[in-house]
């Protein structure tokens, strides 16, 4: 979905990626930087401070569209680094539902300030997360596979942009409403995996 606004992005960023390159900078140190931020989030999260974590998650998010755009634009593109900006990409999103996971089982320790989630809340919480680890790693891995395989597979209700911008939204929202937004990126993700199975079956079998 968000994928098709890419290009329009990418032409914000481009006014600052030369100033970037004329100081030294390089694409994986801004994706090693965005993943950095995202580590960060989860603690953030972790600690109760959701709104904080939103803000630093959202300039990580930031950093990480840009390495791609510095790559481009600076002819600095190699096969090291989009292995790295893939892996970094699955990794931002496991630390920050880390974050989200630590924070819903430690929901119930009197000593931590946490906001009251009833036991219920808090086991869906729980589940929602694996469930959303899971099924987030498994569209990544569809798609990686068809491509080693040289079948194209880009369909997807919901992707990677998708699932960052819900999970900032519940950082916003709060514990409570975060729960049902994570029930809500599981079934998403859940759609996602079937379309892209059905995807990748119609494109092998037209190779």
């Amino acid at each position: 979905m968000i994928e098709g606004l890419k290009p329009f992005f990418n032409s914000l960023l481009r006014p600052i990626v030369y100033p970037l390159v004329k100081t030294g900078i390089r694409p994986n140190h801004l994706t090693i930087a965005g993943l950095a931020l995202f580590v960060a989030a989860s603690w953030y999260v972790y600690e109760g401070l959701w709104v904080t974590a939103c803000l630093v998650a959202i300039i990580g998010s930031l950093l990480d569209g840009l390495d791609g755009v510095v790559a481009r634009e600076s002819n600095q593109k190699s096969t090291f680094g989009a292995i790295l900006d893939s892996s970094c990409d699955r990794l931002t999103e496991i630390f920050l539902l880390l974050g989200v996971l630590g924070y819903f089982l430690t929901s119930l320790i009197p000593s931590l300030d946490r906001e009251f989630l009833s036991l219920s809340m808090r086991s869906w919480g729980i589940l929602f997360c694996y469930c959303a680890v899971s099924l987030s790693l498994m569209v990544s891995y569809i798609k990686a596979r068809c491509e080693g395989a040289g079948v194209a597979c880009n369909r997807g209700l919901l992707q990677r942009p998708e699932r960052i911008i819900l999970l900032c939204a519940g950082l916003l929202l709060g514990p409570v409403v975060m729960v049902w937004i994570l029930g809500v990126i599981v079934i998403l993700a859940a759609i996602t995996v079937v379309q892209r199975f059905v995807e990748a079956y119609q494109n092998s079998i037209m190779k």
